[in-house]
């Protein structure tokens, strides 16, 4: 029964081409597919792309790799680069740029399975260790005001990173100090779990001179943390605040002697602060007229009792009109809208308010005297601020500081020069608090609802 069916079958049979049998020019056939296929995925793209693959090999790794002065990726990365004469360019910020000359062979089989590779190296150097941690530092900072990194973002680990590139460096005794100033400001901006991460592992990193962690280097680090939290009275509140509500190290932190002296200090300014006496600018022209100065015999600065009017910052414009030429872009529309105090100037941006200091200084200050006019520190603004009552429904006022969520946490004042902060500082007092309200805003915005007033001191 199958072979009856099976000779019931059709049977294909192919023809004879130019006498030639099937079997033979289908092998002919298939070989010049297979030729083709081999010729495209071999051949093809080393005559289309003839190059190499370069490797670049940096040190401290992590260097952003330019080609004729184009970013193609990281040091350790693959890069494609077309056959001929490039110039490649290691770059890292803080540290000396470092460039090749070179010629990029290529491979005609089989380069897109197995490419030609080149391998590279370069070695960067900085002349100045500090100011390249104080890059990274201010990175660091900046990131602080991104909150708490979540599953769908996260932010980089710049500190460390700064620290495990500068840390040879560290071996000089005053070098290594210098980066522990600059560590020691940048603690200023941990209001992160992450961040506390990033700045412990820092400062390992600084301790051990860029490497990883020997055991007297960790022993030190930990000695030297334990001495920053004991030296900053408001550290165990801040790490109450940090750490997870729940966790035992929280609760006794929170139930121990310690918290409660921290508490306790953070109040106790008021009790430092020297009698005021009064002082009249009372030979300057209009209209800087009678503005009335408080002085300290301790802390020596003084500073406007009123903030600064709407005729004196339209006295300023006047003579710098290429202020009011940006109106659109310092100022808001409504510039004179203030529900606190009518007569102070608002809108104005931190830089519109110090440019009007460094023209009040310019005006009436002889050039060989060492004052100056300036926006207030927010120590002096806090100091001022018990005596003078009408502080308390001026509205925010811009202060010359940089911002820094813990500024409890004290620092070199050139450290935190260096790495400076994305935000400056606003204070405001509402009627009958006791304690001002700290906040912050961009240099660059103003608000109908910030203005502020001048200090007179001594120049930095």
């Amino acid at each position: 029964m199958r072979e009856k069916q099976t000779e019931n079958e059709d049977q294909v049979k192919l023809k004879h081409y130019f006498g030639i049998r099937p079997g033979v020019y289908l092998t002919v056939i298939y070989s010049i597919v297979l030729l083709i296929i081999i010729f495209f995925f071999l051949i093809f793209p080393g005559i289309k792309n003839p190059g190499s693959v370069i490797i670049v090999k940096t040190n401290p790794a992590g260097a952003a790799i330019r080609v004729n002065d184009v970013y193609m990726g990281l040091s350790g990365s693959r890069i494609f680069v077309p056959k001929g004469s490039h110039t490649i360019t290691a770059v890292m910020p803080g540290f000396e740029s470092q460039s090749a000359v070179q010629q990029i062979p290529s491979r005609i089989f089989a380069s897109l399975l197995f490419p030609k590779k080149v391998k590279m190296e370069f070695t960067l150097e900085t002349n100045d260790p500090t100011g390249a941690f104080a890059y990274y530092a201010s990175d660091f900072a900046s990131w602080t005001f991104g909150g708490e990194p979540s599953s769908i973002w996260q932010i980089p680990m710049s500190l460390s990173q700064g620290a495990y590139r500068v840390g040879p460096y560290g071996k000089n005794d005053s070098v290594k100090k210098e980066l522990n100033d600059i560590l020691l400001a940048a603690s200023r901006f941990t209001v992160t779990q992450a961040a506390m991460r990033d700045l412990i592992r820092a400062k390992v990193l600084i301790n051990n001179n860029g490497n990883a962690p020997s055991a007297p280097a960790l022993i030190s680090s930990i000695s030297d943390a334990i001495t920053f939290l004991s030296v900053n009275t408001g550290s165990a509140q801040w790490l109450c605040e940090l750490l997870p509500s729940n966790s035992p190290v929280t609760t006794a932190i929170e139930s121990s002697d310690w918290h409660k002296f921290s508490m306790l200090s953070n109040n106790t300014m008021k009790t430092q602060i020297g009698l005021y006496k009064m002082w009249d600018f009372d030979y300057f022209e209009s209209p800087l007229q009678n503005i009335s100065i408080l002085m300290s015999g301790m802390i020596e600065f003084g500073i406007s009792e009123m903030p600064i009017t709407n005729s004196m910052f339209e006295t300023f414009l006047n003579e710098n009109p290429q202020w009011r030429e940006h109106k659109t872009d310092y100022f808001p529309e409504e510039i004179n809208i203030n529900t606190i105090n009518t007569d102070a100037v608002t809108g104005i941006t931190w830089y519109a308010a110090h440019a009007f200091c460094e023209w009040l200084t310019n005006r009436y200050i002889q050039p060989a005297s060492n004052m100056e006019f300036r926006l207030p520190t927010e120590k002096e603004w806090q100091v001022a601020s018990f005596f003078i009552e009408n502080m308390s429904n001026s509205g925010w006022e811009w202060c010359a500081d940089y911002y820094a969520p813990l500024s409890f946490i004290n620092a070199p004042s050139n450290a935190v020069k260096l790495i400076g902060s994305p935000e400056r500082s606003i204070l405001g007092r509402t009627p009958g608090s006791t304690s001002e309200t700290r906040a912050y805003l961009p240099p660059d915005l103003s608000s109908p609802f910030v203005t502020f007033r001048i200090v007179y001191a001594e120049k930095e």
